[in-house]
């Protein structure tokens, strides 16, 4: 064998705190701080971080990209208490607990995000995957009765649908963080799409109709724990859908162009878009750079910084109207073809 162990790897982030804040509580990284930029420890190991202010002195050919990394890290005890630690930081996992194989062999394992997208992964190997896996519905058990003060859980584990939206969800206030946007004009940017490329929405002409979102959801695959609590949160999906049957009203009433904006990467909304047949492109603001230059408001949850539910009417790259709060949002398109029709 050669005297090769690996120490370090690299991965880019987008937002040093939101990243810090991340490694360091949910993975718990040791934090060092560099003349430019941060790297997160793990004893003897290390990841060395590509952010906003870092210059790389050497890159891939094809240089890492935030949201574009697959890590794992070995959970020294049972895979339930690698879940119940993220539920306490909030963290929604994307899936599993999974039979894998890693570094030691056959162990379990569980899947979710950073702040960027990238995939991480907890892998456990202190018990055999065949007790882990039995243990999986006692764990469920108690994430519906509402573990670790989080409330109770309104579809059971696996069983999200998310064209559904569920009674009694909380209704969002007007907070007055959309008040300082009509008479703007958008950003000089260009926004990744679903679609032919990318759009600069200073740039597209007419009248558009954009409508912002939070994420969208994967059919079986768990909402972020108390997603449904959150005023505003759920609903993406009914309002996506609902632009899409509405999509040749608002043609009729002389829009443009219709699109939807997320901070989600553009490989997980070309799922969502394909899966809804949304004639229309959806854009990713997953850099927040749009989102940073109008002062959009936004929330946290599960280390994703997310943008509240909100619809813009823009004529010729200037913001001619605004609708926030939105709720409920799947009747959202239909409340913008009424103004429409109003203000022919």
């Amino acid at each position: 064998m050669l005297p090769v162990t690996l120490d370090h790897c690299v991965i880019h982030v987008t937002d040093w705190e939101r990243s810090n804040a991340f490694y360091t509580a949910v993975l718990g990284a040791e934090l060092v701080a560099r003349p430019a930029g941060y790297a997160y420890r793990f004893g003897d190991r290390q990841l060395n971080v590509h952010g906003p202010g870092v210059t790389p002195a050497e890159v891939a050919r094809l240089p890492v990209a935030p949201g574009n990394s697959d890590l794992c890290f070995e959970w020294s005890g049972p895979i339930a208490d690698a879940i119940s630690h993220l539920q306490r930081c909030g963290v929604a996992v994307e899936r599993g607990p999974l039979q894998r194989f890693g570094a030691k062999g056959a162990g379990t394992s569980v899947y979710f995000r950073d702040p960027d997208g990238s995939l991480m992964e907890f892998i456990s190997y202190a018990r055999g995957p065949e007790k882990e896996l039995q243990d999986l519905a006692q764990h469920q058990t108690q994430a519906i009765s509402g573990a670790h003060g989080m409330s109770a859980a309104r579809e059971a584990p696996g069983k999200h649908d998310p064209t559904h939206l569920p009674p009694g969800i909380p209704v969002p206030q007007d907070d007055g963080a959309a008040r300082h946007l009509p008479g703007m004009q958008l950003p000089d940017l260009a926004l990744p799409a679903t679609r032919r490329g990318a759009f600069n929405l200073a740039h597209v002409p007419g009248r558009t109709v954009l409508y912002i979102y939070p994420r969208t959801g994967v059919p079986g695959v768990d909402l972020p724990p108390g997603w449904d609590d959150i005023p505003g949160a759920r609903g993406c999906t009914p309002q996506s859908c609902g632009f899409r049957d509405h999509f040749a009203a608002l043609k009729d009433l002389g829009v443009n162009h219709v699109f939807g904006l997320s901070t989600q990467d553009t490989d997980y909304q070309r799922e969502a878009a394909e899966r809804l047949h949304l004639p229309f492109p959806i854009l990713s603001d997953a850099e927040l750079k749009f989102a940073r230059a109008l002062k959009l408001p936004t929330f946290s949850v599960a280390g994703m910084t997310l943008l509240k539910r909100m619809v813009l009417v823009i004529d010729d790259g200037t913001i001619a109207k605004v609708f926030y709060p939105v709720f409920p949002p799947d009747r959202s398109a239909a409340e913008v073809v009424a103004w429409l029709r109003s203000h022919g």
